[in-house]
């Protein structure tokens, strides 16, 4: 309790004390080798002092390495290991590789809140994801909040799979009687094995779905207990840095 209470504290001093010098972050915790890159190419290790991240900074971890970044706007970021995270300007982050789990805010000023990859530009409206920036798996998976995905050049090509949980939603869109709904739920069933696909540049990614992306083809289904297990190791790890970020949040 001791803990959290110094860590909110933390918090809050640090959120108002950033707006200078061009700092948008700072590294919380590390675990291995952690490194950041400026504007120059220059490295510096994290040390006394030097747990501070500027705009236009990349944090890099190495293989069996993780760090916890709190930046100045509302965001709590897990770097995995293997993962570069460039930060840009306010609200806006660049992720150039590897995998990155986020958390953001659920109100937000007026600047607009985005991560860049080379295969989408994602919206952010107060949410939990994971992104993997990996070179053979592009993937987004959305635990809480919603998400605009934006393709960088064409139209994405959307293979959505219908699972029957899925039904609970088009029900409650309906205000139809029993026996019209019914009809209509047995018509859904005999599509829950087939895929729908359409053509979109942008679309909004729901809660308990994840995507993967090869090329401009994308395939949404909803959450494997894989990446849900991904979660909850980030949260694991960032322990009680992510309790007393979303204690804040809460209380804003």
């Amino acid at each position: 309790m001791v803990m959290r209470l110094s860590l909110l504290f933390l918090l809050l001093i640090f959120s108002a004390s950033v707006l200078a010098d061009n700092i948008r972050g700072r590294i919380v915790k590390i675990q291995g080798h952690v490194y950041i890159l400026n504007d120059k190419n220059e490295k510096r290790q994290p040390g006394k002092g030097k747990f501070l991240v500027r705009g236009n900074e990349t944090v890099i971890t190495e293989g069996n390495s993780r760090a916890v970044i709190q930046f100045s706007d509302g965001v709590l970021s897990v770097l995995n290991e293997n993962s570069r995270l460039r930060v840009e300007k306010a609200g806006w982050i660049s992720q150039l590789s590897g995998k990155v789990y986020y958390i953001f805010k659920k109100v937000f000023k007026k600047q607009p809140k985005k991560v860049f990859t080379r295969f989408a530009t994602i919206g952010i409206r107060g949410t939990t994801f994971v992104v993997n920036a990996d070179i053979n798996k592009n993937m987004i998976a959305l635990q809480k909040g919603g998400l605009t995905i934006q393709s960088p050049a064409g139209d994405y090509a959307i293979r959505r799979q219908v699972d029957s949980a899925g039904f609970s939603d088009f029900k409650s869109e309906q205000k139809k009687q029993f026996d019209e709904m019914h009809q209509q739920y047995l018509d859904y069933k005999q599509q829950l094995s087939k895929e729908f696909v359409e053509y979109k540049k942008s679309f909004e990614l729901e809660e308990n779905y994840q995507l993967s992306f090869d090329g401009v083809k994308v395939e949404q289904k909803s959450m494997s207990p894989d990446i849900e297990k991904e979660f909850d190791d980030f949260s694991l790890f960032a322990g009680d840095y992510i309790s007393a970020y979303r204690e804040l949040d809460e209380s804003n």
